[in-house]
């Protein structure tokens, strides 16, 4: 398992919508999926999590599982594996003195251990730039 954390200096609901709604604004570009480094990076409620580049190619990333807007999202991760074998991403979002705290916590979900045990250092050397790069704009 693999938690990482970041302060951003807003209000939960803000942090969420940023994480969220805004991905594509702030996501690394050496991170993208569709080698746009300007693409569109999308987590819905209507359970999608996809990257969309201008040329229209789409990469699914995995699926929404919660979306509890404001406090909780919880991923199906396809990055490293498949949609069979997805990891779990859990993100939550909580209250502190002088903004929210985003705590990330990916595990192995349907994927096995193994594969989870062999992915772990990319997914974690990812997780720093991703939440470095939302810490940047929150």
């Amino acid at each position: 398992m693999i938690t990482k954390s970041v302060v951003l200096r807003c209000d939960p609901e803000r942090a969420f919508s940023l994480f969220t709604e805004h991905a594509g604004q702030w996501w690394p570009a050496d991170r993208r999926h569709t080698g746009d480094a300007t693409s569109t990076i999308r987590i819905e409620a209507t359970g999608r999590f996809f990257e969309r580049a201008n040329d229209g190619t789409e990469v699914e990333l995995g699926a929404v599982r919660l979306f509890a807007k404001a406090s909780r999202l919880v991923l199906d991760w396809y990055p490293g594996t498949d949609r069979e074998h997805a990891t779990e991403v859990d993100v939550r979002f909580e209250a502190v003195e002088n903004g929210t705290r985003v705590t990330v916590t990916h595990d192995t979900g349907g994927a096995s251990a193994d594969v989870f045990a062999r992915n772990a250092p990319a997914y974690a050397r990812s997780w720093d730039l991703v939440l470095a790069a939302v810490a940047s704009r929150g």
